[in-house]
């Protein structure tokens, strides 16, 4: 398995495994590879947290992408990341993929600067994976009317890197 930066020429491929991956999750909504389009057209994008794994043979069986994102704070924005979408190939599924993905692009991320990542996501998945919910750090996402989602979730990169801070992260 190599994992790589994404490259121009990889959009297509993506695109066709992002929905190959997502068609029989029971969270998806069908939208998952356009909205990896549409981030890959904003600002907050970051090329190079935007990856791809490889089998042997070349073929790209998986992705990952972290982007930039606020938490709104009393002592004005912090930017932090955003983990989405992230997935891999149906045929792929349990062999640690995603889990090397992700090593990878927090590896990248901590060179970078970057202390903390969030998500949108199946809190039981998360937790194996050594997310939190973000509530447990006072930061909780805007549409978390009763500050206790399980489904907004954070990891910190860096040890200590969220104590302190307090406030409300949008997730695009």
């Amino acid at each position: 398995m190599k994992i790589r930066q994404e490259r121009k020429s990889d959009e297509g491929e993506v695109y066709e495994l992002v929905k190959t991956s997502f068609a029989t999750a029971s969270h998806s909504d069908g939208t998952e590879a356009d909205y990896l389009n549409e981030v890959r057209k904003k600002p907050e994008f970051i090329e190079q947290l935007s990856l791809v794994a490889q089998d042997e043979g070349g073929k790209i069986v998986g992705q990952i992408v972290l982007y930039k994102a606020d938490i709104s704070t009393k002592n004005g924005p912090v930017t932090e990341l955003v983990l989405s979408p992230i997935c891999v190939h149906p045929d792929y599924f349990r062999r640690g993929i995603a889990r090397e993905m992700m090593e990878k692009a927090f590896e990248i991320a901590r060179v970078m600067g970057y202390k903390a990542v969030f998500l949108c996501g199946d809190a039981e998945l998360y937790r194996k994976l050594g997310f939190v919910p973000s509530y447990e750090y006072d930061i909780y996402h805007v549409d978390d009317a009763h500050k206790n989602a399980q489904w907004c979730m954070a990891y910190e990169l860096v040890s200590g890197a969220l104590d302190g801070v307090s406030g409300t992260v949008d997730i695009l």
